[in-house]
């Protein structure tokens, strides 16, 4: 009998350990489907399948997928909508005395399996960028006072971002003593991550968003508060030391009135996706043997270089598109902080799992050891959820234009859009919205009265 209820739980185990499998899957073929239907179609198949997901435990990470595809095709009422909702769900996260049970529930479960089953925790330049995505909507939709709105919402999380990072290092010291007690997986993980190091180090930090000001500063400046378009313009110049922004602080900083001759036209250009997480694993050695953790890393080959597009107005090329923001390097920065300031409650996780499975191995003998093995290998999986449709770059140009009808033509890459009419009139501001990516040049255009 005890050998038949041994032979019994090993199935019980092994039919758990298959099912986990499936429940801590990657979220590898889920972010690429989203990735392929930017400036495409989504399949069919995929929005039925997306459908059942929006109730799920990542329902946030989810409706910011779909949005940000949405507002890519140019459906910016629908994109504004699921915004909304991602929104009102990210408050709800952010509400402790709501979830705080079932999060702290979730956080027990996962030291038995992984990261996965928590709830998608969004990132706080992901929360950024999901503001700003939303102004833009309301940009094209018409709704000047709404995107202010956003704007100042992105403003108001950076600079929270930056008050918690001057809190981070206050508590540097009790990092680091972390770090040593775990040096060897530092020093290992430091080593995964070497390949990354000339992409992070592309940007000053992770905490702020030069597109971010620099959106908000034209926005400003098109409402007439050159005040606030100022401050914001310096704020992106510290982050993005250009010289066409310096010429945009000194053009507010002479509070040179808006010459009534010309109309200003601001191109925001979001080009490429952000690179592609992958698995990565460590043995790190604990004292009752070795035990394995799992990371998620990216794949180099996946980072997108920033090329400049060339702006063409009518027949003379008018300037060439200049980098604001790296948001591929800002992503791969964020993720090697995040996961080295981690490392020991990964430890913990392994090793509990490992006790675990020692356990089993002496209760059970070699078939509880083996179905142990097995659990361990199916639940130590690394978490590669991610806002996947993000771009790898933000860029920008701005001229001037005089009133009248031009055609506006946006080239680079092998690609080139579609020839764009831009009505431009007296007290207006024209913004021309691009995505350069998935080998196509798309452009929306919306204007602003002053």
């Amino acid at each position: 009998m005890k050998r038949f209820n041994n032979k019994l739980l090993f199935i019980l185990l092994v039919t758990s350990v298959n099912s986990q499998a499936g429940v801590f899957g990657s979220y590898d073929d889920e972010g690429s489907a989203f990735r392929s239907s930017l400036n495409a179609t989504m399949p069919t198949s995929f929005a039925a399948t997306l459908d059942k997901k929006m109730d799920s435990k990542d329902a946030i990470l989810y409706h910011l997928e779909k949005a940000r595809v949405l507002q890519v095709n140019q459906q910016y009422e629908e994109s504004s909508q699921l915004y909304k909702k991602a929104f009102e769900l990210l408050d709800k996260q952010n509400n402790r005395a709501t979830v705080s049970a079932s999060r702290l529930g979730f956080k027990a479960l996962s030291m038995l399996s992984n990261d996965s089953i928590v709830p998608y925790d969004v990132p706080p330049y992901e929360q950024v960028l999901a503001h700003i995505s939303q102004a833009k909507n309301y940009i094209y939709l018409k709704d000047v006072e709404a995107a202010g709105v956003e704007m100042r919402i992105a403003q108001r999380i950076q600079r929270e971002i930056e008050i918690n990072h001057e809190k981070e290092l206050e508590k540097k010291s009790e990092k680091e003593k972390a770090k040593q007690e775990n040096a060897q997986a530092v020093n290992n993980l430091d080593e995964a991550f070497s390949g990354l190091d000339p992409i992070a180090g592309r940007i000053k930090n992770t905490y702020q968003n030069a597109y971010a000001f620099y959106m908000a500063a034209n926005l400003w400046e098109a409402l007439g508060e050159y005040n606030d378009a100022l401050v914001d313009y310096k704020k992106a110049y510290e982050l993005q030391a250009d010289s066409n922004i310096a010429k945009d602080v000194q053009r507010l900083d002479r509070m040179v009135a808006k010459n009534k001759d010309t109309v200003p036209v601001v191109v925001f250009i979001e080009q490429g996706i952000v690179p592609k997480k992958i698995e990565n694993k460590l043995a790190i050695p604990v004292p009752n043997g070795i035990v394995n953790i799992a990371f998620a890393t990216y794949e180099p080959r996946t980072y997108t270089v920033p090329q400049s597009l060339r702006v063409r107005l009518g027949e003379r090329e008018t300037q060439q598109s200049f980098v604001l923001n790296d948001i591929g390097a800002l992503a791969v920065k964020e993720l090697k902080e995040r996961t080295t300031g981690t490392v020991s409650s990964q430890i913990i996780r392994a090793t509990t799992k490992f006790v675990a499975q020692q356990q089993l191995g002496q209760h059970l003998g070699a078939l509880g050891q083996l179905a142990g093995n097995l659990m361990n290998v199916a639940t130590e999986r690394a978490d590669l959820r991610a806002w996947s449709t993000l771009p790898s770059n933000t860029q920008i140009a701005r001229f001037e234009v005089k009133p009248g009808s031009h055609n506006l033509q946006i080239s680079g890459n092998g690609a080139m859009s579609d020839t764009i009419k831009v009505d431009a009139s007296p007290n207006q501001t024209v913004f021309v919205y691009v995505n350069d990516v998935n080998n196509k040049i798309s452009t929306s255009v919306s204007a602003i009265n002053h």
